[in-house]
């Protein structure tokens, strides 16, 4: 077994191997996977994952009724949420008079997109002088106690009118309400919008920023310092590679995830969020993703991501489950985050479908909310130990 193994390790790492025999069977397992219909497609893929032929019609594990909501729930809320831009107007609106110090009231209410419920709750970011965003009636939460079911009822009609006619537009019609966002507390700053990235003006960005695309996962570029940036031809070029890579690729294609599909492609320009470590240097901060499966929640820890990623996952009383999910458990446990409990309530004002990831930021107590995920992993994630699949899975209802 060990010569069988040293032989493997040294066709593997010879370069005629590498450099051309590799890349060969890859393309030919490709082209022989894009030949499957996307259910065929995903039952083989799992069983090479996960080791056994899946029903996708009757799910039961975390992974299989992500595939389930892949092949089975085309709601088209899914796709305007996906766009990292749309997503921007549904958490500010959501948001729009969110009050950490008083109890949330949950409205539950329709959107003609799928007709599946989503959360609008009242909040009390000072939204006055934005008629975009500011769709509700301006009331104090006293106010709002007393006025009656059928006020209410109008009132939340209104908002998911709005909200479909917002999220449902061409993304190049939105320009001013994506603008008008920055208004959020609990969103990055938006700087630019780009079809290409001839069209990025960088003298108009300030210092540091992030440059993303907001149609697929992966399409991040960090600037930490633009003058450097901008001196280093070969940093910029690659980068400018990467972007315009990712933008003109169709997410949909690689991994089957239909809600990605008809998503416009852009890059956008963002606040670069940096928290500064215990030796006084700014990095980038740890996410906390949420998962949201109703009233329960885990909370997923992810550090490090851009040099030795890892991933811990915890109760809402921040215990850490007995679980590995895709990536090593962190040497050192991540302490709890300040205001933990204002993250739990934002993610559950948020959710509006019996499963979602709300991925949030906690930097030194400042909350901002990063995306919106509805396929974790795209189904792929492997748990340890694995009866925690079914675990999880059994929570999604």
């Amino acid at each position: 077994m060990q010569i069988k193994s040293t032989l493997k390790q040294l066709i593997k790492n010879n370069p005629l191997y590498k450099d051309f025999i590799r890349p060969m069977r890859v393309k030919l397992k490709e082209k022989a996977l894009a030949k499957l219909d996307d259910e065929s497609y995903f039952i083989k893929r799992h069983k090479q994952i996960f080791g056994y032929t899946p029903d996708f019609k009757n799910p039961q594990t975390f992974n299989e009724k992500i595939i389930h909501r892949i092949l089975f729930d085309r709601n088209p809320i899914y796709t305007a949420l996906a766009d990292k831009l749309k997503a921007r107007i549904y958490i500010a609106t959501t948001l729009q008079h969110f009050n950490p110090t008083h109890n949330t009231q949950d409205n539950t209410i329709y959107t003609t997109g799928g007709g599946q419920p989503y959360s609008l709750n009242q909040n009390n970011i000072d939204l006055q002088n934005n008629p975009t965003l500011n769709t509700t009636t301006s009331t104090t939460p006293q106010t709002q106690h007393k006025e009656n079911t059928q006020t209410q009822h109008t009132t939340d009609s209104q908002l998911s009118q709005k909200l479909d006619s917002l999220l449902f537009q061409p993304i190049d019609t939105l320009t001013q309400e994506l603008f008008a966002t920055n208004e959020c507390q609990y969103l990055p700053k938006l700087y630019g919008i780009y079809k290409s990235v001839n069209e990025i003006d960088f003298s108009k960005l300030p210092q540091s920023f992030v440059l993303k695309t907001n149609h697929d996962c992966g399409g991040v570029v960090l600037v930490k310092d633009k003058d450097t940036f901008l001196k280093d031809s070969k940093t910029f070029n690659e980068a400018m590679t990467k972007l315009t890579n990712h933008l003109n690729t169709n997410f949909y294609t690689l991994y089957r995830e239909w809600h990605y599909k008809d998503i416009e492609p852009r890059i956008f320009a963002e606040e670069m969020l940096l928290e500064i470590s215990e030796n006084g240097e700014a990095k980038v901060p740890s996410d906390y993703k949420i998962h949201c499966f109703g009233k329960t929640q885990y909370i997923q820890v992810d550090t490090d991501r851009f040099v030795e990623h890892t991933r811990s996952i915890f109760d809402e009383n921040w215990s850490v489950m007995p679980m590995k999910y895709l990536y090593q458990l962190p040497n050192i446990i991540p302490n709890k985050p300040e205001h933990l409990n204002i993250m739990l309530e934002i993610a559950r004002i948020l959710i509006m479908s019996p499963y979602l990831r709300v991925d949030l930021y906690n930097i030194q107590g400042r909350i901002v909310v990063g995306e919106l995920t509805f396929t974790p992993e795209g189904g792929t994630g492997v748990f340890t130990p694995q009866e925690w699949d079914k675990k999880l899975g059994d929570l999604w209802q």
